[in-house]
């Protein structure tokens, strides 16, 4: 009795304390004292909603970039740069600029969308402790400003200065200053987003330690498990169109024109690998529950089967209805993969196959012209 008081109390501080906010990343902290920035100087006392301050975020940044340029004073030289590209090859850094804010703030939305379903819908039906401090360490993780920081500085921090130094190399140039605090801050976003896309990797591989109570009978046809599906797969979703505009970026721009079949494997990788850890996750989830039920029908046909009563009609048939039950529930599904699930999958890997073959399109008609 004292564990389950222990459990429900331990269930309603999470909810609690979910409900209240006082589980907040560090792209919600930035987002919040950007949006207070902003509020000052619009005097403006509601807060703005969260497309018009990634949409001045996105400005901020591009506007960042060519003044950089005109500081520097190389506008020829940036010229030369993306001659070989065309106006798109401006089009293209303009929406790289906006993808690195876009992504970082859409992936923290995902993320509170976690932090809502866990608490409606998983936590009352999550039965041990050990499973709540699994999910409690996560939150501790996914909101650890200093460790999160830590990580977005020295990985921008890095990135910036080979990219400045790479650049510089091309065009001529000795590396400047306002060039590096432009690759910096788009760097700041890239690693942020990557933080968070770690984090919610990490959350897949601990789920498969979870206990949760399903549908006895049939747990891979529970609602929590198709619900549970359903989540998982956006994040797939999400890193598939994020992958998708950076095919179609990188093809604009021949980065990948010498690299087509390895260009496309790189894209695939993420995107099959969330796919896989998810659904075998979820696939732990189900067999522990289906093997929770066998285990219990088993106790009770043992327990009729020391009784040695095997001459009474009524203890056999309850020994037959037992194992019935025993054997359908043995043939259910051990995972909550099914039609859709697949489709859902195809469907994420022909994103980026699509911008793949809309950027490489003179190579695709080449092909086929043979």
């Amino acid at each position: 009795m004292s564990t389950d008081t222990a459990l429900i109390e331990k269930r309603e501080e999470l909810k609690r304390r979910l409900a209240a906010g006082e589980y907040k990343t560090l792209v919600d902290v930035f987002l919040e004292k950007f949006d207070l920035l902003l509020r000052k100087i619009t005097r403006q006392t509601k807060p703005y909603p969260i497309w018009y301050i990634t949409a001045i975020l996105s400005l901020a940044v591009i506007l960042m970039h060519f003044a950089s340029i005109y500081i520097s004073g190389i506008e020829i030289f940036v010229r030369n740069f993306y001659e070989p590209y065309g106006p798109g090859g401006i089009f293209a850094t303009i929406i790289t600029e906006v993808l690195a804010v876009t992504s970082v703030v859409v992936i923290n939305q995902y993320v509170h969308t976690i932090f809502t379903f866990w608490r409606k819908d998983v936590i009352d039906a999550t039965e041990s402790e050990v499973s709540l401090d699994e999910f409690d360490h996560w939150l501790a993780t996914v909101c650890n400003w200093r460790w999160h920081l830590l990580v977005i500085i020295i990985g921008a921090l890095s990135g910036s200065l080979y990219l400045v130094t790479s650049i510089a190399a091309k065009l001529g140039l000795s590396p400047n200053i306002p060039s590096f605090i432009v690759l910096f801050t788009i760097g700041l976003f890239s690693w942020a987003f990557l933080y968070l896309l770690l984090v919610i990797l990490f959350l897949s591989l601990r789920l498969r330690s979870y206990d949760l109570r399903l549908f006895a009978a049939d747990p891979s046809s529970s609602e929590l498990v198709l619900r549970l599906s359903g989540e998982l797969s956006l994040i797939v979703y999400f890193v598939a169109v994020y992958a998708a505009f950076w095919t179609l970026i990188s093809a604009w721009l021949r980065f990948l024109s010498s690299l087509v079949l390895v260009g496309l494997l790189v894209v695939w990788l993420p995107i099959i690998a969330l796919f896989v850890l998810n659904q075998t996750s979820l696939a732990s989830i189900v067999r522990r529950a289906k093997w929770k039920t066998l285990n219990e029908i088993q106790v009770k046909v043992e327990k009729l089967q020391r009784s040695k009563n095997f001459g009474n009609q009524e203890t056999m048939d309850a020994i037959k209805r037992l194992m019935d039950y025993h054997d359908r529930v043995k043939a259910t599904r051990d995972s909550a993969l099914d039609f859709r699930a697949y489709l859902n999958f195809i469907n994420s890997l022909l994103l980026p196959l699509l911008a793949f073959i809309l950027g490489n399109l003179d190579l695709v008609l080449k092909l086929f012209g043979r």
